[in-house]
């Protein structure tokens, strides 16, 4: 309640949430039945089910002890030329044109801190969590905090000694995709290999009809590669190991069975119009997804992944999309998705609007 006064909520919406917080009571059932209610005498705690605006205003007051401007120049910093206010920074730009300065990324309840390996910039971090602290009542969890060098030559034991966090390594998990590995790899794949195997482990205890097996593979087992399929390109290996699982849960049965393959994968993954089942093909559909990338790319502006990639690389045909990610070495989720654009704009067309982006 005290960051949201400071952050100058009104009082009618500050004694909202008060109340919403103070005349909460739980009851726990034993035996499959109430044992009766009682209050917390501890407040929220984690777990707790509140609403995501007690998770977003700590970290935006974090996030605002790096650029606050009323509490005065806190400490500067040296990016590159220019001098930038903040704690850390890294920078996205080509050569000769002004880069974009990204020091932090929020999300939920979850922040990524962008730093060099450098005492001073880890001291002056640190001092940003006193003040934190100090100002909101509320505390980093640094048990829960890892440092993550992105270099393998980076020795942090030294360093995470002012912090006193844990030592983290690439690649990691984040949001629940693989972060710093190789995008080809097919390890990047084993979560959902292990996914598809596990929900099949809890199904092949049932007798399910030909009809239930259909039902199941197109409402729960073809979905559950679609978050990674919406970032990745599918290798053609674990396209065929996840086809070839779907394939004989299909025609053996919950025991997974071998039986042979009445009809061809590729008719079955047909529309029915067409004489198929309707099934997802993993590979199209994986295409269809990394394509919406594009989509978004021509038609949204305010997005920062879009800012950072225009920076980084640059925009071609009056900002449709970048251009081609000729290097050895950077975004290669992005250069595997900026290589359909010729196909996507194959399949494209423009609807005439205000002149804002077409010049006639």
């Amino acid at each position: 309640m005290d960051v949201m006064s400071k952050m100058r909520f009104g009082h009618r919406w500050i004694n909202w949430m008060k109340w919403c917080c103070s005349t909460v009571t739980f009851s726990i059932l034993i035996n499959g039945s109430p044992s009766g209610f009682f209050r917390s005498s501890k407040g929220l705690r984690q777990g707790d089910p509140f609403p995501p605006i007690f998770s977003y205003l700590p970290w935006k007051l974090l996030a605002s002890c790096y650029l606050v401007q009323e509490m005065g120049a806190l400490f500067w910093f040296q990016s590159g030329r220019k001098r930038k206010r903040g704690v850390v920074c890294v920078t996205y730009q080509k050569k000769k044109k002004e880069g974009l300065f990204v020091s932090h990324l929020l999300f939920a309840d979850d922040t990524l801190i962008f730093c060099d390996a450098d005492a001073d910039q880890l001291q002056y971090l640190s001092w940003t969590f006193m003040w934190f602290d100090a100002i909101s009542g509320l505390r980093v969890n640094l048990s829960k905090t890892k440092a993550i060098p992105v270099r393998d030559d980076i020795s942090l034991e030294t360093l995470t000694l002012v912090l006193g966090c844990k030592i983290g390594s690439l690649p990691t998990s984040y949001l629940g995709l693989p972060l710093g590995a190789p995008y080809k790899s097919t390890r990047v794949w084993d979560a959902v290999e292990e996914r598809f195997r596990k929900r099949l482990s809890l199904w092949k205890r049932q007798y399910l009809s030909k009809g239930g097996r259909l039902t199941l593979l197109k409402s729960t087992l073809s979905s559950l590669p679609t978050y990674f399929l919406s970032l990745f390109v599918i290798p053609k290996r674990v396209c065929a190991m996840l086809e070839k699982i779907q394939r004989d849960f299909l025609w053996g049965g919950g025991a997974l069975e071998k039986k042979p393959h009445l009809v061809s994968w590729k008719v079955i993954c047909a529309a029915k119009k067409d004489g198929g089942l309707g099934i997802r093909s993993l590979a199209t559909f994986n295409k269809a997804l990394l394509r919406k990338w594009l989509w978004r790319f021509a038609n949204e502006n305010e997005p920062l992944w879009k800012q950072i990639i225009s920076s980084k690389y640059d925009l071609q045909e009056e900002g449709w999309c970048s251009k081609g990610v000729r290097d050895r070495y950077g975004v290669g989720v992005w250069k595997a998705i900026r290589n359909g654009w010729e196909n996507f704009r194959s399949h494209s067309r423009f609807i005439v609007g205000d002149d804002t982006r077409v010049k006639f």
